[in-house]
């Protein structure tokens, strides 16, 4: 998984491991994981706590995910909403090959329509 440092702003790596087949399936458990932010206190969440996902659905190669508005509360321990966003896509791509474009709503609107 991929997050960003304190201090340095640098996108570094962290090692999960996850269960096999969990209920929500992989790529719903997979945005939670990432929504709960880094084990490493050195790494800062894609968002603020308490941001979950509202939804999680897979269309062909296109998952939209829907994050609820404490996404939009930004604050100095998580990471700006558009390095937040463009790192949930990236997490996501990298792990599931099959799927091309992410699309991501907060609060039930659509944010940055690029994938």
């Amino acid at each position: 998984m991929y997050f960003t440092s304190f201090g340095t702003d640098d996108v570094c790596t962290e090692v999960r491991y996850l269960p096999k087949d969990p209920i929500q399936g992989d790529v719903a458990f997979f945005v939670d994981e990432l929504l709960l932010g880094p084990m490493t206190n050195r790494y800062k969440p894609l968002f603020a706590r308490g941001t979950r996902a509202e939804f999680c659905t897979l269309e062909g190669d296109t998952l939209y995910v829907g994050l609820s508005g404490e996404a939009l509360s930004a604050n100095k321990e998580s990471a700006d909403i558009e390095t937040g966003i463009e790192l949930l896509k990236v997490n996501i791509v990298k792990k599931f090959t099959k799927i091309n474009t992410v699309l991501v709503y907060i609060d039930g609107k659509s944010v940055y329509a690029e994938s």
